[in-house]
């Protein structure tokens, strides 16, 4: 029978061996993830905005165009999305172009829905579109996060509203 003091020195060392191997393999595996993605590490001074093709609700075509009246989830959503063009934030689950004609559209829905109780937050909705349609944007930080906040969001919070020239280069770069 090996002595104690060998069996504790053999035990150590499958340990260590484990412990090294699993590290090995969860780093492997992490390099593989993300070589596969094509993500890359950026530095803070180079941290630009994740958008994630697969999150568009907006594809080119008008949802709030027609005559039915969404679910209030769906007009938040599409509120939510509008605001992703106005605001800076480290991510953005959503990208809806924000058009004269869609601010109509969306303040078109809310008259069908006025004093019927349908929208829990009319008035939230309607405040932000009506400073919208009159070219007054002050207020999208604030919508975006109250409107994150009730979609429950937890990464993505705005942090400040983008400057003409960065707005122009995400309509350029997302709606043209």
């Amino acid at each position: 029978m090996p002595s104690t003091k060998t069996l504790l020195l053999s035990i150590t060392i499958i340990v260590i061996l484990t412990l090294g191997f699993t590290y090995w393999l969860i780093s492997e595996l992490n390099t593989t993830l993300v070589e596969e993605k094509g993500v890359t590490k950026q530095s803070e001074e180079q941290s630009e905005e994740e958008i994630d093709p697969e999150r568009y609700v907006d594809d080119g075509t008008n949802s709030t165009a027609d005559d039915t009246v969404p679910s209030e989830n769906h007009f938040i959503k599409t509120l939510h999305g509008m605001t992703h063009q106005k605001v800076f934030a480290d991510e953005k689950w959503t990208l809806v172009e924000m058009t004269d004609k869609r601010i109509d559209d969306m303040l078109s829905i809310l008259d069908k829905v006025k004093g019927t109780g349908q929208y829990e937050h009319y008035d939230l909705y309607y405040n932000a579109l009506t400073k919208w349609k009159n070219g007054n944007f002050e207020n999208a930080v604030d919508i975006h996060n109250q409107l994150w906040s009730m979609k429950g969001g937890t990464v993505g919070r705005a942090d400040r509203s983008l400057t003409a020239e960065e707005e122009q280069a995400f309509v350029e770069e997302h709606y043209n």
